[in-house]
């Protein structure tokens, strides 16, 4: 049997955002840089950390005071369970506890962790639980940022490298999208919808998709010619997420080429 990984096989990208919930305000973190690898196989098990916060605001949040303390021992609770395996996906802040995230493989145990998490809590005291969670769905599901939040961060991204390019975001040119539905009825109701927003160009096909219920979805392409600049991708994205939405679809993202490539 291979020994776990000291290191992430993924490049860290943490996240950070408010949002609210039934009991009230959270404030999550989210390493995105793990969403391409998402589930592993290897480390199908959950392990969550609860680190009670000892002057939470009247909100139940973080306080800015405390906050270098609690991140120390998050650190410091990291560091020590990394060489069994387990990696930090992410935080959730609620209700006055801060819990971390992190998935191992199957063979690490509670006796393992909790001595180790007992050696480095410092002055907080650490409740630890373990869920068999091969889907990662507290991952993808409860700390994943909403849709349109993670695609205007992809925005920013897609955009600086196109700036760094020394491309004009001004000049327009076509721009491809993509969406995905699990139902082709969907797909056609949406593609009627987009092409009377101006999209054309569209190519629908099923392609395999095992992350899926069904093992399967439906892959919609178009293109319409606008600008790249920041205000205008992100008014873009806003107007094809309330579409796809309303399919249950999902906004995949653009791209586009150089102007001096395009048309």
């Amino acid at each position: 049997m291979n020994a776990p990984s000291f290191e992430k096989p993924w490049r860290e990208a943490f996240e950070d955002y408010f949002r609210w919930s039934t009991q009230g305000p959270q404030t999550v973190g989210i390493d995105l840089g793990a969403n391409p690898l998402a589930p592993m196989a290897s480390h199908p098990v959950l392990w969550r950390l609860a680190l009670p916060l000892k002057n939470p605001m009247s909100n139940g949040l973080r306080d800015s005071d405390e906050e270098d303390a609690v991140f120390a021992v998050q650190g410091a609770l990291e560091a020590c369970l990394r060489p069994l395996g387990l990696l930090r996906v992410g935080h959730l802040v609620d209700q006055g506890v801060q819990f971390v995230y992190l998935y191992g493989p199957k063979s690490i145990t509670a006796r393992q962790v909790r001595p180790l998490v007992r050696a480095h809590q410092g002055t907080y005291d650490v409740g630890v639980s373990r869920t068999w969670d091969p889907h990662w769905t507290a991952y993808l599901r409860m700390l994943f940022p909403p849709p349109l939040h993670y695609q205007l961060r992809m925005n920013r991204q897609r955009v600086a490298l196109l700036r760094a390019e020394g491309e004009p975001l001004d000049v327009a040119r076509r721009v491809e999208h993509r969406v995905s539905f699990q139902v082709g009825p969907f797909a056609q109701d949406a593609e009627a919808r987009l092409r009377s927003a101006g999209f054309q160009g569209f190519r629908c096909e099923l392609v395999w998709a095992p992350g899926r219920v069904l093992g399967v979805e439906w892959r919609l392409d178009f293109h319409r010619v606008d600008t790249v600049d920041d205000a205008r991708v992100d008014a873009v994205a806003e107007e094809i997420q309330d579409i796809v939405e309303s399919y249950h679809g999902t906004y995949d993202g653009w791209d586009c080429l150089l102007v001096a490539e395009d048309f």
